[in-house]
């Protein structure tokens, strides 16, 4: 179950695409780059996957998790690595922000404090991740039944 979880949740990550927006200019781009780099979202980005397939292979059994991540990280590094998704990112912050409001965010991360929370984001981000997987694990049979029964009565 949590691989196909799992694979939902790349399939959603490959299926983020940003449309082109007539409002959004070259220098509007450039500054949600720039904000990507400061705020560090490669190794963001690297980080949450890793968690996400070590997370993801603790139900895998023992002699086949190292395959398993083996297979999985070959498949991520060729269809949803951080060089492909970068510029569609990109395109996703200037949509959301403007350009002033980008280049606003890029000055407070590079303040005291949001270098602070540019070193914590990781551990946080894991720690939140493990509470996640905890809640799942602690309602893992609640949830099964429900998909059983949601299943049972579209058959």
């Amino acid at each position: 179950m949590k691989i196909k979880l799992l694979i939902a949740a790349l399939l959603f990550c490959v299926a983020a695409r940003a449309q082109n927006s007539p409002n959004i200019t070259p220098a509007h781009l450039q500054a949600a780059d720039d904000l990507l780099k400061v705020t560090n979202a490669d190794s963001l980005f690297k980080q949450s996957m890793n968690t996400t397939l070590k997370q993801a292979s603790t139900n895998i059994p023992e002699d086949k998790r190292a395959k398993f991540i083996e297979v999985m990280n070959t498949f991520v590094a060729k269809y949803i690595s951080w060089d492909q998704l970068k510029d569609q990112m990109a395109a996703i912050y200037a949509k959301e922000f403007s350009a002033a409001e980008l280049k606003g965010l890029i000055t407070f991360y590079n303040t005291p404090l949001g270098k602070k929370l540019l070193l914590k984001q990781p551990t946080l981000l894991s720690k939140g991740a493990e509470l996640g997987q905890q809640l799942l694990q602690s309602h893992q049979v609640e949830l099964q039944q429900m998909m059983e029964n949601a299943f049972k009565d579209s058959k």
